[in-house]
């Protein structure tokens, strides 16, 4: 699909959903997305500037509202003309703010599986926090050193990058467990870049069964082996893609310049 216009016009008269498979959609750009001459709420509220979110609509049409863990006072609140005019969902670590959901059947047992994130981390502590990652280790974190990708607890691979926390970054991870061996299982690409990962046991052929996915804050036990259990983000989210499948380079090279165009990162 992604082949058939360039990559620019491609996302112009096209959404991310385009993709099979597209999982989990949220958009943190505006207060609503209009996909095919619908509009969606974006959130549970319609936001403005310090607008406190208690849930983050899911555009797949899969369902998947992420929501607030622990009360009001762990809410994310929206900031808006952040980057190239648009909002974003903006988390303090220090009120423990935090969004997740509960149940993720979907997320078992599969053989590929992609996330592209485009968020702006605001400092690199040295406690870690998650990005976008499963009570499993499916996905992305700040490990409180580097930026590590994994398929299951214990099965990872990381990298030391120079984090610019000025300003946005393109974040992606893509895992095939049709492959053989790590690097070619799982990829870590920043920036659209593939990183060099050192890898820390075998990642495998399948994701495991996870029960939570956490997007910047993690207000419950587990995560990434138990060690992100309430860990916290400081910074920025403007936009989440989940595919459960694995993208091939063209539709990697499409969804990156859907973020290039739209953000201007």
């Amino acid at each position: 699909m992604g082949g058939i216009l360039s990559s620019t016009l491609w996302w112009q008269y096209t959404s991310p959903n385009v993709l099979p498979n597209l999982n989990l959609w949220y958009n943190g750009s505006a207060s609503t997305t209009t996909i095919a001459g619908t509009t969606y709420n974006n959130f549970d509220v319609s936001v403005s500037n310090g607008t406190r979110l208690s849930s983050w609509k899911d555009l797949s049409g899969t369902g998947h509202d992420a929501n607030v863990n622990g009360g009001n006072s762990k809410r994310p609140q929206y900031a808006t003309n952040i980057q190239n005019s648009l909002g974003s969902v903006l988390y303090t670590a220090s009120n423990s703010e935090n969004l997740d959901i509960n149940p993720i059947s979907w997320m078992a047992a599969l053989s590929g599986f992609t996330i592209f994130v485009l968020a702006r981390p605001t400092s690199t502590p040295v406690t870690a926090f998650p990005l976008s990652v499963t009570d499993t280790s499916t996905g992305i974190w700040w490990n409180g050193t580097n930026w590590s990708a994994g398929v299951t607890a214990g099965n990872r691979g990381t990298v030391s990058l120079t984090n610019n926390t000025t300003k946005f970054h393109i974040y992606g991870m893509i895992f095939d467990g049709t492959q053989t061996g790590n690097a070619n299982r799982l990829k870590l690409r920043y920036d659209r870049v593939d990183q060099t990962l050192t890898f820390t046991g075998t990642i495998p052929a399948a994701t495991g069964s996870p029960a939570y996915f956490y997007f910047g804050g993690n207000n419950r036990s587990g995560g990434a082996g138990g060690a992100l259990a309430g860990t916290y983000m400081d910074g920025y989210i403007g936009e989440i893609l989940i595919w459960t499948r694995t993208l091939n380079s063209s539709e990697i090279n499409n969804v990156e310049s859907y973020f290039l165009t739209k953000w201007a990162v």
